[in-house]
């Protein structure tokens, strides 16, 4: 069991929102942000098997690599989404939760229950943007062909129920003031750690 990341997943923050909400650019505006008031971040760097590109960093491994780690218990949090695996590996949260720093990980929405039952202290910080502009980053990105980005843009609209956020932001624009406003409330997290 892993039972040495439960006690302090309060520094666990769960980032989510649909295709297109920009979660990984809020991710890294945060954690500089957080640096510039000596709040220590970092970000889960996630197993995918889909080479990574410009937009995320991510580990790269074979479906069979991915298997095999999973069937080690490598994985505090794995899920397959568009034809990809994809793995949260339990090492890198360790680490971060050893050194006390908040570490930042871009889940499926999907998976937030299970989240929620394996860390019951982490925060769910939910990312929102409209419709129109997640599309056009969807496009812009050129991931996917156009089956790929129609299976996006479908699940996009779709409702997918999950616990109710410790924060929601949204992201139509001004990246810096949308993680100042994730930066602050994190900071109001990280002084009240701090006086327990």
């Amino acid at each position: 069991m892993n039972l040495v990341s439960i006690s302090n997943s309060d520094l666990l923050i769960f980032v989510v929102g649909t295709s297109g909400s920009g979660k990984d650019s809020v991710m890294r505006e945060t954690v500089t942000y957080l640096d510039t008031i000596d709040i220590p971040a970092s970000i889960l760097r996630r197993v995918i098997t889909r080479p990574s590109d410009k937009n995320e960093e991510s580990t790269f491994m074979t479906v069979e690599e991915f298997s095999l780690h999973k069937a080690e218990d490598e994985f505090a949090l794995y899920w397959n989404i568009y034809d990809n695996w994809y793995g949260c590996g339990w090492r890198q949260i360790k680490e971060a939760i050893n050194r006390k720093e908040f570490l930042l990980i871009n889940i499926s929405r999907g998976m937030l229950f299970k989240a929620r039952e394996v860390f019951p202290k982490c925060l769910i910080i939910l990312v929102t943007v409209p419709q129109e502009i997640a599309e056009s980053r969807i496009k812009k990105r050129g991931r996917e062909d156009e089956e790929g980005l129609q299976t996006r843009l479908t699940r996009m609209k779709k409702k997918i129920d999950m616990p109710t956020p410790n924060l929601v932001i949204e992201n139509i624009g001004d990246l810096p003031k949308t993680a100042e406003v994730l930066g602050n409330f994190l900071n109001i997290r990280y002084k009240e750690r701090k006086d327990e």
